[in-house]
């Protein structure tokens, strides 16, 4: 068991690590100075440095490659844990970083059958679409569509161009009084092309994680749609699980 010392050297050489990251002294592609090196830089023992390493490969600011060493990756992975139900923008916050939106686009359209289904709407409804591009840090994390009834949305459509790097939670709260109790959401690996991969910043045919999700409120009425196309090494998902018996 660590005890407490080793706990406080340990936080202490991965702040100081994270400095030499936000500093620039190390960069995406770098290769990190060996265990022996930085243990005499910086005054600990090679079991406390290894321990940092091990905790900034967890959180995604490190890989290492066997027979190669451990390098700088591009970017930090975001922990998401399916349990909890919330939004790219603070999922994106909660990590330590600055949450954006690029190429922001807002749609009024006829609702298709899929999105009908999910949302309990009649044949001549309409949709207020949602597309925007969520960045960390400034880098392209996810792609999202998000499909509203244009019977809530109503004179709020303004308000949603405007939404910027807000959250859609945020907004179903303040602007239409709506509190989402519950989602039901599909997770499954993809492969994008065409405009999905070039607004991602990814190769065509790259792996992305797509989740469909849809959002009811306390009365159980479906009142928003989202697909959400994760860049797959940008995050890393977790989920309780409990055993046989239905402990845990």
């Amino acid at each position: 068991m660590a005890t407490a010392g080793h706990r406080q050297r340990r936080a202490e050489v991965i702040e100081a690590l994270l400095s030499f990251l936000s500093s620039g002294k190390w960069r995406p592609g770098d290769r990190v100075p060996s265990e022996v090196e930085l243990a005499q830089t910086l005054g600990v023992s090679r079991a406390t440095l290894r321990d940092a390493y091990r905790s900034l490969e967890d959180q995604g600011y490190l890989t290492r490659i066997r027979g190669a060493g451990t390098f700088v990756t591009h970017r930090p992975r975001l922990t998401n844990d399916l349990e909890v139900n919330f939004g790219v923008t603070e999922l994106i916050r909660s990590k330590g970083m600055v949450p954006g939106t690029e190429q922001l686009r807002v749609t009024e359209r006829a609702a298709d059958e899929g999105e009908r289904r999910r949302l309990a709407l009649p044949d001549t409804a309409s949709v207020v679409l949602v597309e925007r591009v969520r960045t960390a840090d400034g880098d392209p994390v996810v792609f999202s569509q998000d499909v509203l009834p244009s019977a809530l949305v109503q004179d709020q459509v303004g308000a949603l161009r405007e939404i910027g790097d807000g959250s859609m939670y945020e907004f179903l709260r303040t602007g239409l009084n709506i509190t989402i109790h519950y989602g039901l959401a599909t997770i499954r690996p993809v492969r994008v092309e065409g405009s999905i991969a070039s607004a991602l910043r990814l190769m065509s045919r790259s792996l992305a994680v797509c989740l469909i999700q849809t959002d009811y409120d306390s009365g159980g009425r479906p009142v928003l749609l989202s697909s959400e196309f994760y860049v797959a090494d940008a995050f890393e998902f977790t989920v309780h699980r409990k055993g046989p018996d239905g402990a845990g």
